[in-house]
């Protein structure tokens, strides 16, 4: 039987109270794992003032990447309506019905537990475990720790912690008095609410082009570990190829750095986005967002990372289907996008090693090897197809 912590709450956004909270608890009360789940609609806030499901699960996400014992749910974002914890526990309870189930919540919500839906049956379904988040609340979980225990025969423990005065809505206050954020949440989460202008955030990203480390920062910030990776990947090689093929290698490292820089918004964002922008859609990429973005990924260079340079706004627009007669960067970066080292997958009828020898010797013939993968995987799968990556690939059999 393990025993699993539930971390629940708006996240509005996380800080670092959350995370301290989670492993206090984990460490204490011997926790295999603690799941962060971000509340969907709660019953007792107003939904005009929550960030999207989107920003505060990817928040949360960047927030926790580093301990492995921290799990993101997203149970409650699943589920339509309110969302109880009471509904919450029931259905972890069919989820894990060997496991021990350990509720974390902060002093003042403790306090408030009576009012909740159906305190009878969170009491009687999982152990509470209680921080003190104030100094103002010293002695006083106690109080309502017995008082549980006495109502309901509840299960309540204290986690012991420095209590540490940090909420959303004292960092929420913050960033519209363009007060530094930094001591209260992670670098990459304060990276995230700058670079998508959460809570009132107005200031510009970057004043002029930003340094190629001030980009990565800010990828980090934004993308998920694996995706992260796969940009450094594709950057480094992009850049290697350049410098083999005539092309300009710190052009071919941004753009590699860049082409997914839009990967992180969901397939309904990335679309809704491309219509407030006036970003021109077909309706292949309508009905498979995962081709927008780079589109989308170009706006996003140009608006966001003040990229100027056509060549590379190009590369990063064109490196997901293509087009005929492609720039000798866009060239690289299609063919880095699909070949870095970090991929490993078995494409037919080319090996990615046969793609990575070709690339440095001969880019057009290693872009058809490619083009050639990318239309058998995608006909094999009986997948749809834009019709610009065939249109390109018919464009490169006649060339090559």
């Amino acid at each position: 039987m393990a025993r699993i912590g539930i971390m629940g709450g708006t996240f509005n956004p996380v800080h670092n109270v959350h995370l301290i909270m989670a492993e206090e608890a984990r460490r204490q009360f011997r926790l295999k794992k603690v799941l962060f789940m971000p509340s969907k609609n709660p019953p007792h806030k107003k939904k005009k003032e929550i960030a999207s499901e989107g920003h505060r699960k990817r928040m949360i996400e960047h927030a926790i990447c580093d301990n492995p014992s921290f799990v993101f749910s997203d149970l409650e974002l699943k589920r339509e309506g309110t969302t109880y914890t009471s509904d919450t526990l029931a259905q972890l309870k069919r989820q894990y019905p060997k496991d021990k189930l350990y509720f974390i919540v902060g002093g003042d919500s403790l306090a408030g537990m009576d009012g909740w839906h159906q305190p009878e049956y969170i009491f009687s379904n999982c152990h509470v475990l209680a921080a003190n988040r104030d100094e103002t609340e010293n002695g006083r979980i106690q109080k309502w720790i017995t008082h549980y225990k006495k109502k309901y025969d509840a299960k309540v423990s204290e986690i012991q912690m420095p209590p540490i005065s940090i909420s959303s809505e004292m960092i929420r206050e913050k960033l519209e008095q363009d007060i530094s954020i930094s001591d209260y949440v992670p670098a990459c989460v304060e990276r995230y609410i700058r670079f998508n202008q959460l809570y009132g955030y107005k200031d510009a990203l970057f004043e002029e082009t930003p340094t190629d480390s001030e980009i990565v920062n800010y990828l980090s910030a934004n993308l998920k570990p694996k995706r992260f990776l796969h940009t450094i990947g594709v950057a480094v090689t992009a850049a290697n190829m350049a410098a083999v093929l005539g092309s300009s290698p710190h052009d071919a490292y941004v753009a590699g750095l860049l082409h997914d820089c839009a990967k992180y918004f969901t397939s309904e964002e990335s679309v809704w986005l491309c219509e407030q922008e006036g970003i021109g859609l077909s309706d292949v990429e309508r009905e498979n967002p995962v081709l927008v973005h780079g589109k989308l990924g170009a706006f996003l260079a140009r608006t966001r990372y003040h990229i100027d340079n056509g060549e590379i706004l190009s590369a990063i627009c064109h490196h997901t289907v293509g087009r005929p007669n492609m720039g000798l960067l866009e060239k690289i970066v299609y063919v880095a996008d699909f070949m870095e080292p970090g991929r490993v997958m078995d494409c037919q009828p080319h090996s990615l090693t046969d793609i990575r020898k070709m690339s440095f010797h001969d880019i057009d013939r290693a872009l058809l090897m490619v083009l050639e993968c990318t239309v058998t995987h995608l006909r094999n799968m009986k997948a749809p197809m834009d019709p610009l990556t065939l249109e390109t690939y018919h464009f490169y059999c006649k060339q090559v």
